[in-house]
């Protein structure tokens, strides 16, 4: 058999006695019917062929969209969304079993919590406070909304799963808080009251260091022609208080149906400037790249995040760098955040992260060799940082120019860390890498968790290292210039150990890249689409950064980079 690899034999499913292995045996019948494979249908879809396997032998349970967009690829009239309703429905029907044992809730508020969980229920409130209940197109009043409130306000303590958006979601005639709220559950929608213009509030969730972001949205319904979204303004003096406002707002187009909604995003500036006003007919025009997926969700969050904490203590940041000018005289120096009092947390990570780059722009031209560079991101909030922050894409640039030549930076991200991140940071993490590609720059990464600890430095072997690091400290930096045997040996090591066993060995940039995609379960065809897409029109359009240290220069360069690669497997 030499070096064969046999195929693995598909899982053995139970369809009769389970409606999970019955949905899993349906997609893979129509998968192969359609004659696709695992991979080539995941490059249609916002998953890759692992992924699918994975729901095929029943081993993961899909969202509802992936059932739908299988649905519309695979041609098969809706059976796999009206078989995953079957499957959810069955799942919570079995958690509500639990909770009942174990809860005093009566069977009625039971009920419509597994009706609403099962998706076969919207609940409305009408203008006297009572509560309707819509099945099948009927409605019921199920009594006072008030009292019904304080009936399930105690379900998440009884163990039972509420459904935070329920009663926002009733009225929500473009689906769009029923379809970002699945695909993105750590956002937060609410509608204000009195509303202003803002049909929705999106709280954009924070991070390890990041602090949420809330986002006015402007809904109008939108119809797609050729590679353009037109989005229809019916009402032009709501939208013209929403769009002359100087805060940030994003115009969403509503196009598609309820069964495959697609939402195509704008910043309200650029909004602004794209109304048009012909014969009494007001429409916006939004390239079909700004569709809402998870890497334009990505970059919504990543610049929304940095732009409005940056923002928020510009002034502050401004005289705090000033005053911590004086740490440039020395070649060592450990900072305390306590350096920088009041600033928030992105702040002191915008501050650590200019420091560690003049540092090594200082020190670069004094090392005996080329050296190698150790970096520490691993999450995207973290490597968004690359992409985002006005020093970094210069610094790269700089780098690359007084090297003279292709450099190597390592990384360490555990398989741990790559599963517990959404696919939107993975998708940061993976433009952040392509953008060093772009430069020469060539990405090593272990999964070895041990390389963890280590410090970020850049180290000419065996001789000496400069010492850098921002990223996970105990305080905004640590810096120094050291030709101590004992750590460069370490760091001598580190990086050799990593390039010898890097898991994107490879001798390109499109295959490095490949792979890295291929480790952080993202599809590859998708990424070059849709980083093209990107590419061409640019990010400012989608989102505009308000702050002065926010630049988007890094990342539209990604991307433009990224869509050039061939996408063929």
């Amino acid at each position: 058999m030499g070096g064969m690899i046999l195929a693995q034999a598909p899982r053995k499913l139970t369809p009769t006695e389970d409606p999970q292995h019955f949905f899993g045996a349906e997609l893979r019948y129509w998968r192969e019917l359609r004659g696709f494979s695992q991979d080539e249908l995941g490059a249609h879809l916002f998953a890759s062929g692992d992924t699918l396997s994975k729901v095929e032998g029943a081993k993961r349970f899909p969202p509802r969209d992936l059932a739908v967009q299988c649905d519309a690829i695979l041609g098969t009239g809706g059976i796999l969304a009206r078989l995953w309703d079957l499957a959810d429905a069955k799942r919570v029907d079995g958690r509500s079993k639990a909770a009942k044992q174990a809860s005093h809730v009566d069977s009625s508020t039971l009920d419509i919590h597994n009706a609403l969980s099962a998706g076969t229920m919207k609940l409305r409130v009408d203008e006297g406070g009572n509560m309707w209940a819509e099945i099948n197109r009927r409605s019921f009043m199920v009594g006072s909304a008030a009292a019904l409130v304080s009936q399930v306000g105690t379900g998440e303590a009884a163990g039972l799963p509420i459904d935070s958006h329920a009663i926002d979601t009733a009225n929500d005639p473009f689906g769009f808080a029923r379809t970002v709220t699945a695909n993105w559950p750590d956002l937060r929608l609410s509608r204000p009251v009195p509303d202003y213009g803002v049909d929705w509030t999106a709280l954009l969730p924070d991070g390890k260091s990041m602090l949420g972001s809330n986002v006015p949205l402007q809904l109008h319904p939108a119809r797609v022609e050729g590679s353009r979204a037109l989005v229809s303004i019916p009402d032009q003096r709501r939208a013209n208080s929403f769009l002359d406002r100087p805060g940030r707002g994003l115009l969403v187009g509503a196009a598609g149906d309820d069964d495959s909604p697609q939402f195509y995003v704008l910043d309200g500036r650029n909004a602004r400037s794209r109304l048009k006003r012909d014969s009494g007919i007001h429409e916006v025009t939004a390239p079909l790249a700004y569709e809402l997926d998870d890497l334009t969700f990505g970059i919504l969050w990543a610049v929304a995040n940095y732009d409005d904490a940056l923002q928020a203590d510009d002034q502050a940041l401004n005289e705090t760098r000033t005053d911590l000018e004086r740490y440039d005289r020395l070649s060592s120096s450990a900072v305390s955040r306590e350096a920088a009092p009041g600033l928030n947390a992105v702040a002191h990570m915008w501050l650590g992260s200019d420091f560690c780059a003049r540092h090594i722009l200082k020190a670069l031209p004094d090392l005996p060799e080329v050296p190698a560079f150790w970096t520490r991101e691993q999450r995207g909030e973290e490597a968004s940082a690359w992409l985002l922050f006005d020093h970094k894409y210069p610094y790269l640039q700089a780098t690359t120019r007084a090297l003279g030549g292709p450099s190597t930076r390592a990384f360490c991200v555990p398989e741990s860390v790559v599963h517990t991140s959404p696919r939107h940071e993975r998708i940061l993490l993976f433009l952040a890498v392509a953008l060093m590609e772009s430069l020469g720059i060539h990405a090593q990464f272990t999964s070895d968790a041990s390389y963890e600890a280590v410090e970020g430095f850049v180290v000419s072997p065996n001789k000496e290292a400069i010492i850098a690091n921002w990223v996970r400290g105990d305080g905004m930096w640590h810096v120094d210039v050291t030709g101590r045997s004992a750590v460069v040996r370490e760091f001598t090591n580190a990086a050799g150990d990593v390039g010898a066993e890097s898991l994107l060995e490879a001798p390109t940039a499109p295959e490095r890249l490949r792979a890295l995609a291929n480790y952080l379960d993202l599809p590859w065809a998708w990424l070059v689409r849709r980083c093209g897409q990107l590419g061409k029109y640019g990010t400012a359009g989608l989102i505009q950064s308000r702050s002065r240290l926010v630049s988007a220069a890094g990342l539209d360069a990604a991307c433009a980079y990224v869509g050039a690669l061939p996408a063929d497997s």
